[in-house]
């Protein structure tokens, strides 16, 4: 397969909206949808492959100096509608799909993907070079706004300097005050997700606990995650354990999330880095698509 996902190229916003048009025009079984807007009007896309009852969800570049991870994400999106895309044709030429234990994924499962999560400051990295930039364009990190431990955060975050709007670990006036942030939790609500899964990097890690919650299959899917990556589990340093959107989703609904942090170096990661990565990557984000209905139970 020849990809259409540009992977030597400072991936923009408008790089990963091209693509997407184009993913698009290729693949009718992928569903393109805009759950809302950054605070510099740049569409926030989810991409969704898949017919099953029960919903994940795979999220990149919360973390704008993080972007590689879009190329990732984006990559993924592509080869999963590639593999749905010839039976797709099949049902809408007359012949249903029918879900089962056995079945493919794709008929088991519905994958709601969000690339880029944080494109003004994606972009504020890769078009303007400025290397450190982690923020939204307000200079809020929008994985220290979600409402799980947000006082936590903001005392951990204060108390290292990080008090006001910046490249970095400023956590914002209150919880989901940013319209990344928000536009994330709404959609995590209306999909119903079973799972999710975020994207950063780097450290070769797998970030799976939040406080004290142990959500049904959590342990035994991290370390399936762990094995087919092989990334170390490991729990978040406690000066960044508070308010990302992991932590959130686990507080929240009692239900397995993953923070992966890819690769090895210092972000932003050269784009040069993506084949080693995707290679490592890829198997993992297939794990919960082909055993997580073993945790969590089949749908029917």
């Amino acid at each position: 397969m020849n990809s259409v996902v540009p992977t030597n190229i400072p991936f923009t916003s408008n790089a990963q909206e091209a693509s997407i048009k184009r993913l698009a025009s290729l693949y009718p079984c992928m569903d393109v949808s805009i759950i809302g807007y950054s605070l510099k009007n740049r569409p926030i896309y989810a991409l969704t492959v898949g017919c099953g009852p029960v919903s994940y969800m795979y999220n990149a570049s919360h973390h704008a100096n993080e972007w590689i991870t879009s190329v990732i994400l984006t990559r993924f999106a592509e080869d999963m509608a590639h593999q749905m895309h010839p039976e797709w044709q099949s049902w809408t030429g007359g012949k249903e799909p029918e879900p089962g234990p056995g079945s493919p994924w794709y008929r088991r499962l519905t994958l709601h993907m969000i690339p880029m999560v944080n494109p003004d400051g994606v972009d504020i990295v890769t078009k303007f070079g400025n290397r450190a930039w982690k923020a939204n364009a307000c200079g809020v990190d929008l994985n220290s706004n979600y409402p799980a431990g947000w006082e936590l955060a903001r005392a951990h975050k204060y108390a290292r300097g990080y008090t006001t709007p910046g490249p970095r670990d400023y956590v914002g006036p209150h919880p989901l005050s940013e319209p990344e942030s928000l536009a994330m939790a709404a959609y995590t609500k209306a999909t119903d997700c079973a799972l999710t899964l975020s994207l950063h990097t780097q450290g070769e890690e797998i970030y799976w606990r939040y406080r004290s919650y142990m959500p049904p299959g959590a342990a035994e899917l991290a370390t399936g995650l762990s094995k087919a990556s092989g990334y170390k589990l490991e729990d978040v340093p406690s000066e960044s354990s508070h308010a990302g959107y992991r932590d959130w989703f686990i507080e929240s609904f009692n239900r397995p999330g993953y923070t992966i942090e890819c690769g090895n170096g210092e972000s932003p990661l050269p784009i040069s880095d993506f084949d080693g990565i995707y290679k490592q990557v890829y198997p993992l984000m297939m794990v919960p698509l082909n055993f997580a209905l073993d945790f969590f139970g089949n749908p029917e």
